[in-house]
C-alpha cells in the first residue's frame, strides 16, 4: 500500500469516527444522559424526565408532548440503525485487501448523510417541542441544548 492511500484511508477512519462521535453525542447523550448533570444528586434521568423535573410541564402540555416523544424515539431509533449500518458499510469497504476509492467515498457519503439526518432530527425535535413550552420553559430547555452541544 502506498503512503498516499495509506493516509487517505487514516484521514477518513478518523474523519468518520470524529462524525461518529458527534452523532452519538448530539443524539443519545444529550437526550439521555445530560439530566445526569442537571439532576445534580439525583439518579440519572432522560430528556423526558428532566422536562418534567425542571420545566414544571402541565398535565395540558404533557398530553401534547407525549405523542411528539413517542414518534421522536422511533425515528432516532431507526436513524441510529442507519448510522450503524453505514459505519458497518464503511468498515467493509475499507478492510478489503484492495480499497475501491469510489466505494469508500460512497460509504463515507452515507455515513455523513445518516449522521447528519439524525442530528437535523434531534435539533427538529428540540424546535416541535420548543412550541409547546412556555416562554421561561423554553428558554430552559434551549439552554439545556446548547449546553448539551458545548460540553466537551
Amino acid at each position: 500500500m502506498n503512503s498516499r492511500l495509506k493516509w487517505l484511508l487514516i484521514s477518513v477512519f478518523l474523519s468518520a469516527t470524529l462524525a461518529g462521535g458527534t452523532a452519538w453525542l448530539v443524539t443519545d447523550w444529550t437526550l439521555h444522559r445530560h439530566g445526569e448533570s442537571h439532576a445534580h444528586d439525583h439518579a440519572p434521568t432522560d430528556l423526558h424526565a428532566w422536562m418534567h423535573e425542571h420545566l414544571d410541564i402541565t398535565p395540558e402540555q404533557h398530553e401534547k408532548l407525549e405523542p411528539l416523544e413517542a414518534e421522536f424515539e422511533k425515528l432516532r431509533l431507526k436513524l441510529k440503525d442507519e448510522v450503524r449500518l453505514a459505519d458497518v458499510a464503511l468498515a467493509q469497504t475499507i478492510r478489503e485487501p484492495k480499497v475501491d476509492e469510489a466505494a469508500m467515498n460512497a460509504a463515507l457519503e452515507q455515513l455523513n448523510k445518516a449522521q447528519g439526518s439524525l442530528q437535523k432530527a434531534t435539533l427538529d425535535h428540540f424546535f416541535v417541542m420548543k412550541r409547546y413550552l412556555r416562554p421561561a420553559q423554553a428558554a430552559k430547555l434551549l439552554e439545556w441544548t446548547h449546553d448539551s452541544l458545548t460540553r466537551d
